[in-house]
């Protein structure tokens, strides 16, 4: 085998081997820029995904926020409305007969016999025993009407004061009173109308509310 002999010149040779180097490094640096371009272009698109995607979670979650507070609002006014409702129902008949039954009889004297008592609920302005009670009417005035039998016209004195010291009634009037028998002697036959404000008894139930 013949040996080749390299006959360039040193100083050929020094230049040529240099330009190998810079065309190296040239090249080096290209690819390493490419990859770096390449690299970053990926990350890009990578956090540009993930932010979007924690958007996306954010934004999710502050809906899912105002639905809670949405409903929440709505539950509210659904309760609000079923205390309006329940108490338009008592207030279409507020008073149980019970309860002014009772009321009565905690201040009739020993001396005083009931002989009637009437309820009749009724619109403010509209005459007394107008028609029937309507269940679908919110009345404003309630008739409560007693009749009975004193000894004398202390007692029926003393029951009159009894009843218009019960907050329940806003109005106590006599409608009559007479010489009436009980047994072999004399009494005192009465009569009395009292009211029941329903609109005043209504702001006082709102007033007690918490």
């Amino acid at each position: 085998m013949i040996p080749t002999v390299d006959l360039t010149p040193e100083s050929c040779r020094r230049r040529l081997s240099l330009r190998r180097h810079v065309q190296m490094w040239i090249t080096s640096y290209i690819v390493t820029a490419a990859v770096v371009v390449i690299v970053s272009t990926v990350l890009a698109l990578a956090v540009d995904r993930a932010q979007r995607r924690v958007d996306f979670i954010v934004a999710q979650v502050q809906l899912d926020e105002d639905q809670q507070r949405q409903a929440r609002a709505m539950l509210d006014q659904i309760d609000h409305y079923k205390a309006v409702l329940a108490r338009h129902e008592r207030l279409s008949w507020p008073i149980p007969v019970g309860e002014i039954i009772a009321h009565v009889g905690a201040v009739t004297p020993d001396r005083v016999t009931l002989t009637s008592l009437s309820v009749s609920p009724r619109l403010r302005g509209q005459r007394r025993s107008s028609g029937s009670a309507n269940a679908d009417t919110a009345y404003e005035v309630m008739d409560v009407e007693i009749a009975g039998v004193a000894v004398d016209d202390l007692d029926i004195a003393a029951f009159v004061a009894g009843l218009q010291d019960l907050d329940i009634f806003s109005a106590v009037i006599m409608d009559y009173a007479r010489k009436a028998k009980l047994g072999e002697g004399e009494a005192r036959e009465f009569g009395l109308s009292c009211t029941v404000d329903l609109t005043a008894r209504y702001i006082r139930e709102r007033e007690d509310e918490p």
